[in-house]
């Protein structure tokens, strides 16, 4: 956090008096506090976002091979994150313990963080790679069920064998950029992210129909340019761990195995990889579901699913700075500011989603008809769309509460509305709806509208509570 800003942040009120706080922005102290709010999110937006209309281009570029291709891309996201939640939950606890590190000013801890979560990524991406390379068709197959034509199948399975082979990359650049944004750095996500993107995009166009010399390899095709994006990335964040110029630095220490750091690392990471890995159950169960109403509305599913993504950059990127801010907070013994930062993180964010919700609302189904020429997806894709654009506010709101939870180290509760909301309430309502409502895809987005509503609450009322507040990590 900017020592200069931290200077102008005037006199701490008591640890439990934050709602007593001025929020009124023409004060000095809170300009400055929105200032630094906004330098540590505007890269996670952009990059989002970028993200986002990547992904929205790539599955446009993908859908021009038929419906088939997009429902097998769709199929291979939930073993594909399976995978990463277990990078997920790392980087939860390597962000938490560095940006700690950095409010104390104990540099050198941050920089075993760095070496240790390195060390627990490398032997993981080993054992998840061996498993999925056995693993990867009948996993497919299961989720796909009866309903999934057998040319989607072997598409996803064509698409979801480069990535397992991409993986190592991917494992690696998601921890030393979780590490950096403990740092505060949260550029460098951006940076890769940018790259790798707009080289996927390149290489999609020579790749997927075969242009410039290129040959047209279809599904997989768009696979190969997702992991060559992937290496880009990867060599820009080595670059930034190994020049010396950022806080965190992987050669500044002896390189070695820390069992006490790792321990410590794993305390918040392992929470949160039951979340993920709960998360991931419950988004398999979910895509049974959904891929039990056939290849259409499954295909209409996935891409209002793409073009949801961006409904959700605002609140994940504010959610960024809140787990960044919350922490170094308390590393200064601050939990009068944390609670301040959280506040203005959300006002904040709330504006941003609110104008988001609009344009999903009432331009929604104009971008569907950049995915399909079928009447009957586009139609399905931009119903749903409305449904989450009135509950985006709220949505966007749990990203904030839970990330500012996390960036205390309060990562068991995180895990537990995960579970509660993943695999309990989605599913459940996702069957009720279908089976005994007959409302098809869009019981299906009300059950998703109604996790996200549900996770909102329960985040809120733990942040309220106050018991982040003295968590020991």
């Amino acid at each position: 956090m900017d020592a200069e800003v931290q200077k102008k942040n005037g006199t701490p009120a008591p640890s439990g008096g934050g709602r007593s706080l001025s929020i009124d922005i023409e004060t000095p102290e809170q300009k400055d506090r929105i200032r630094l709010i906004v330098a540590l999110m505007w890269p996670a937006l952009a990059e989002n976002v970028l993200a986002t209309l990547v992904s929205m281009v790539d599955m446009m570029m993908v859908s021009g091979l038929g419906s088939y291709a997009i429902s097998a891309v769709g199929l291979v996201t939930q073993p594909r994150f399976i995978m990463l939640s277990a990078f997920m939950a790392l980087s939860v606890g390597a962000t938490a313990l560095v940006a700690r590190f950095k409010g104390a000013g104990e540099q050198a801890n941050a920089n075993n963080v760095l070496q240790q979560s390195l060390i627990v990524t490398v032997a993981l991406t080993v054992v998840l790679c061996a498993a999925m390379l056995f693993g990867a068709e009948p996993l497919l197959r299961f989720l796909a069920g009866s309903e999934i034509s057998e040319g989607t199948i072997l598409a996803a399975i064509d698409y979801f064998d480069v990535q397992i082979y991409g993986f190592p990359l991917l494992s690696l650049t998601y921890t030393i950029t979780a590490v950096l944004r403990g740092a505060g750095n949260t550029r460098a996500s951006f940076y890769s992210n940018t790259a790798a993107n707009l080289t996927n995009v390149f290489f999609n166009y020579c790749l997927i129909n075969g242009h410039l010399g290129f040959p047209a390899l279809g599904v997989k095709g768009a696979s190969i340019a997702t992991v060559i994006g992937q290496a880009v990335a990867f060599v820009f964040c080595l670059y930034l761990i190994l020049n010396g110029k950022q806080y965190v630095c992987l050669l500044r220490e002896k390189l070695r195995v820390d069992l006490q750091m790792i321990r410590r690392v794993l305390r918040i990471g392992i929470p949160a990889m039951i979340e993920q890995v709960v998360m991931r159950i419950g988004m398999l169960l979910f895509t049974m579901t959904v891929t039990s109403l056939g290849d259409a509305p499954y295909a209409a599913h996935m891409v209002a699913m793409n073009i949801q993504q961006l409904s959700f950059t605002t609140g994940m990127a504010f959610g960024t700075a809140a787990t960044t801010l919350v922490g170094q907070c308390l590393g200064r013994k601050r939990v009068d500011l944390a609670k301040v930062y959280v506040r203005l993180t959300q006002y904040m964010g709330y504006a941003v989603s609110i104008l988001v919700a609009f344009f999903l609302f009432f331009g929604g189904g104009l971008v569907c008809r950049l995915y399909s020429d079928d009447l009957i997806i586009i139609g399905m894709a931009a119903s749903v769309l409305k449904i989450m654009a009135v509950a985006n506010p709220l949505a966007n709101a749990r990203f904030v509460y839970t990330s500012a939870l996390r960036g205390a180290g309060d990562a068991r509760f995180t895990a537990w509305i995960t579970f509660v909301g993943v695999l309990l309430i989605r599913p459940i309502m996702s069957y009720l709806l279908i089976n005994l409502f007959h409302l098809g895809l869009t019981g299906v987005w009300i059950a998703l509208v109604s996790d996200s509503l549900s996770c909102c609450l329960m985040a809120f009322l733990r942040y309220r509570g106050g018991k982040w507040t003295k968590i020991n990590v």
